[in-house]
């Protein structure tokens, strides 16, 4: 969303009474639009006018990097604004379909023009070529199982990321096995290699009804955080990754009573002070959305920043930009599913900013500057774009821009870089893994 800063001088009014015996009247309006949580775009415009003379108009701009986040994100970031038109449908780049059985892909991650994907089968993860043009396919480029004990693992998540420090890339992998944590050194792309796998402190993996594989990871700032499904045990667990190859977890787990679908980490400032936080989409029914302060590497949850929406449907998704938070939860046919918080001082509370209507399940959210990238359960219109100004919502897809045909379930994941958008799906017939674009 953009907004307008005062100017730096009182402008002049035409009816001022300087203007009008000849002054020189102006008028100075700056605005500064969140393109993603790394970067803004600053635009100041002046429009002034003589007495008896047109009115003349000129503007500068620029975007701003905050370059501590772009570091504490390993480089994964959107820095500009989008160069397409995202308000008209998306086209087809290309697609790969796998025969027979699929490849049922569970995760993506896009980075520096490569996709890395996490699948239920064999090879667990694959790194792609991304296309650059119009009707060229994602091309496979390597691929490596996780083996832990002679047995080869589904993985459920991913997280990919440069360590600055010496120029490498790190993928961090949830496993679907009671050793969580695979970290795959992925610097070379055809030959991506599992370096270490770790096990979660205080998770019980015997139980009936326990489920203790890795489920959800992020990376922010040397510190992984990587969650269970609901289980025996602590949930969330925090590592040290200073040095990606060794990575040590940080206490004994954090108990949550729940189910994470999805998380995202950042740094922000509350008052005067710099706190870490994790927001989290959940299933409770009473926690769909939740906020942990992470700060200093102790756990707390701000009771505050928990929101309990109508109905019983799960939080699915969430991005935030700003001070705004994007929340997509399950279909529910009485209320929205397509939520904007206010997330200034969880500690204090979080409201409703906007809400919309998608009819169906709102699996993935991503925003990038005007646009709100979503995905959805909603037959034939699996991938949608919306106005990410959340005054633009109502009714049923009021809001929208466009929308793209998956031709498949809601996409388990998609990645966006500027102008690229791919997708993946657990389908398994064809077209699981696809790559559109906006002109």
């Amino acid at each position: 969303l953009s907004t307008t800063l005062t100017a730096s001088v009182d402008p002049l009014d035409p009816a001022d009474a300087s203007c009008i015996a000849g002054g020189l009247c102006y008028f100075i309006e700056t605005t500064v639009t969140d393109i993603s949580s790394c970067s803004k775009y600053v635009e100041a415009r002046v429009e002034w006018q003589v007495d008896r003379y047109p009115k003349s108009a000129t503007k500068l701009f620029t975007y701003l990097t905050n370059s501590p986040e772009v570091i504490a994100r390993g480089g994964d970031c959107v820095l500009s604004e989008p160069e397409g038109d995202w308000t008209d449908d998306p086209d087809d780049v290309g697609s790969l379909s796998f025969s027979p059985a699929g490849k049922q892909f569970t995760g993506t991650d896009l980075l520096h023009g490569k996709i890395y994907a996490t699948t239920q089968t064999n090879p667990g993860f694959i790194i792609y070529n991304s296309p650059t043009a119009v009707g060229q396919n994602p091309v496979q480029l390597g691929s490596t199982n996780v083996v832990i004990d002679g047995q080869t693992y589904t993985l459920n998540d991913l997280d990919v990321e440069d360590d600055l420090s010496t120029g490498r890339t790190y993928a961090f992998v949830a496993v679907a096995s009671s050793t969580q944590l695979a970290v795959l050194d992925v610097t070379d792309w055809n030959n991506p290699q599992v370096v270490t796998t770790k096990t979660l402190s205080g998770v019980i993996p015997v139980p009936a009804g326990s489920f203790p594989q890795g489920w959800r990871v992020f990376v922010y700032a040397s510190r992984l955080y990587i969650t269970t499904r609901e289980t025996q045990g602590p949930e969330f667990h925090i590592f040290d990754i200073s040095t990606p190859t060794i990575p040590t977890e940080i206490g004994s787990g954090f108990e949550l009573n729940r189910t994470v679908n999805n998380m995202v980490v950042r740094d922000q400032k509350i008052g005067s002070t710099l706190r870490r936080l994790v927001f989290l989409a959940s299933d409770s029914d009473l926690k769909e959305f939740g906020v942990l302060d992470v700060t200093g590497d102790t756990v707390t949850e701000l009771s505050s920043g928990t929101v309990n929406l109508p109905g019983v449907q799960d939080g699915l998704s969430l991005d935030i930009v700003g001070r705004q938070l994007y929340f997509g939860r399950a279909s529910t046919a009485s209320d929205s599913e397509l939520y904007v918080f206010d997330v200034t001082d969880p500690s204090t509370g979080v409201t409703i900013l906007g809400q919309g209507e998608v009819g169906a399940d709102v699996s993935n959210i991503e925003v990038i500057s005007k646009y709100a990238y979503i995905g959805t359960s909603r037959s034939s219109e699996e991938f949608q774009v919306w106005n990410s100004d959340y005054s633009t919502w109502g009714g049923l897809n009021v809001g929208r821009f466009s929308d793209y045909n998956f031709s498949h379930l809601a996409p388990l994941g998609f990645d966006v870089d500027k102008n690229w958008v791919d997708m993946v799906s657990n389908w398994s017939t064809s077209d699981e893994l696809e790559v559109i674009y906006a002109n």
